[in-house]
């Protein structure tokens, strides 16, 4: 049994809570994530509206709309999801937290230091509440252990938290189903197979039938549902984020304008880390597109580094995946590592030499010019005859291009 209390907070949906809010959909109508851009077109997280027409996430497109003509897709937006969790995670650490992420809209910590702090436990747990995003139906639940906790949170009422003691752990996950369990499909369904429907009927398993059924992957399942959970939580380090942004004066689609503007922002931010003496060890690309919706891919880089062509290598062949043209692309990265990991050369070769000035000058024109200073053209449609269509205007990196 776990010695301490744990606070988890979760915002049901929370995907499909950004995505609506920005696409303006009511929440208490049938309304589903779409498919991301380039994906099989399958129905993603919906509202509680659209499930009881018979809408479940992973139904193809069409059979939803047959069960339920009214359906409203909204398209995914990872770059907002993005961008509200960490508020999220951010204004849970102002309490004192040492926070632990869970899935989108989810997160534990320990809350044993803070109730002296707060006032309380309930007092934590209403703060820890008032922290959760106005009208997004968050819920907040404590218990001894993670999974405990979660399942606390899962179950409150509406606007109170819920708070499971020690001494009832067990008689709280008993009659909640099975499938809450961290266990593979396949493992769920031989327990469904074996009439077990309930955590509680699993939690009275012996240990050696637990064994044969579940596999040793499965019995740190049968503790937790025996409320044995006395794995430490694992919190973060708050992130020392760096991003760079470039705006698109029109949409873009071409894969080569992408890419030099991508290029053009890894270098912005690469010149950031340097001046931070640090290195990026994880990359996020984010990309907003035209209209609803935005594209966005994380990398964790093999080890720090603040070399532009690097991060470019690792980054630029994700582009290809966006499927509809960029109004903004954004660059961030986690500055982790120390900036010079390898032995550098003693002289400075030329072509250092060259890319340092040129970079130096397009700073010092951009800065007297604005960000259109200095702009290359990049051939995006070889075969049209028509130079706007053949040809589009992108800004110069010189350090793609240190002798041009």
């Amino acid at each position: 049994m776990c010695s301490y209390m744990v606070v988890a907070v979760m915002v049901p949906r929370f995907p499909l809570l950004v995505a609506a809010l920005r696409a303006r959909r009511p929440l208490d109508g049938p309304v589903a994530l779409a498919a991301p851009p380039g994906e099989p077109p399958l129905v993603g997280l919906c509202t509680p509206a659209a499930a009881a027409q018979g809408v479940e996430p992973g139904l193809r497109v069409g059979e939803a709309l047959a069960r339920c003509p009214a359906l409203q897709l909204v398209p995914p937006d990872p770059d907002a999801a993005a961008e509200a969790g960490e508020r999220l995670l951010g204004r849970l650490e102002d309490l004192g937290a040492a926070v632990e992420p869970g899935m989108p809209g989810t997160a534990c910590f320990v809350a044993d230091g803070l109730v002296r702090l707060a006032g309380g436990l309930h007092r934590l747990l209403r703060l820890a509440r008032a922290a959760l995003p106005v009208g997004a139906g968050g819920s907040v639940g404590a218990a001894p252990g993670r999974f405990c906790a979660l399942e606390a949170a899962r179950e409150a009422p509406p606007a109170q938290p819920l708070v499971i003691r020690s001494g009832d752990v067990r008689n709280f996950l008993a009659p909640l189903p099975v499938d809450r369990l961290p266990l593979p499909a396949d493992a769920v369904a031989a327990l469904h197979e074996l009439g077990l429907r309930s955590i509680g009927q699993v939690a009275a398993l012996p240990r050696a039938a637990a064994l044969e059924r579940l596999g040793f992957a499965g019995l740190a399942a049968w503790r937790l549902a025996r409320g044995e959970d006395g794995e430490p939580l694992r919190s973060r380090h708050p992130p020392q984020l760096l991003e760079a942004v470039f705006r698109f004066p029109e949409p873009v689609g071409a894969l080569p304008a992408l890419e030099e503007a991508a290029r053009l922002a890894l270098s912005e931010l690469a010149a950031l880390a340097r001046a931070r003496t640090r290195a990026p060890r994880a990359l996020t690309l984010r990309a907003r597109l035209e209209g609803d919706g935005s594209w966005s891919r994380s990398f964790t880089l093999r080890e720090a580094t603040a070399d532009p062509a690097r991060l470019a290598a690792a980054a630029l062949p994700s582009l290809a995946q966006i499927t509809a043209p960029v109004e903004e692309l954004r660059a961030r990265a986690d500055v982790l590592g120390p900036l010079d990991g390898h032995q550098l050369t003693l002289v400075t070769t030329g072509i250092d030499e060259r890319r340092a000035r040129a970079g130096e000058e397009v700073r010092q024109v951009r800065s007297a010019l604005g960000p259109a200073g200095v702009m290359r053209a990049v051939e995006i449609e070889p075969w049209s005859r028509r130079p706007e269509r053949r040809w589009a205007l992108v800004p110069y990196d010189a350090s793609a291009h240190p002798g041009s």
